[in-house]
């Protein structure tokens, strides 16, 4: 199981992103944001923030394939906490 999942101020408009451009445009986005300057970690370190990424995608991609995400609750959003920083600054 996952922790410290947050959410971002909903309000944020962030400009020339990638993030900020699709959601301008009604898209939905997730963002997989991952601790620390990668070039001073080691091996080992770098092995697990990877996972921790594929891990996550493979569930959004496991549940859409297989249907489970047409069973998930909507409200269970709004349980999750905002962030309390605000990405790139």
């Amino acid at each position: 199981m996952f922790t410290n999942i947050s959410l971002y101020d909903q309000s944020i408009d962030l400009p020339g992103t990638a993030l900020g451009t699709f959601a301008l445009n009604g898209s939905g986005t997730v963002l997989f944001e991952v601790s620390g300057q990668t070039q001073n970690f080691g091996q080992k370190k770098k092995g697990q923030l990877v996972k921790t990424v594929e891990t996550g995608l493979m569930g959004i991609i496991n549940g859409v394939t297989d249907g489970s995400v047409h069973n998930l609750n909507p409200s269970d959003y709004e349980n999750i906490p905002e962030s309390s920083s605000t990405p790139g600054f």
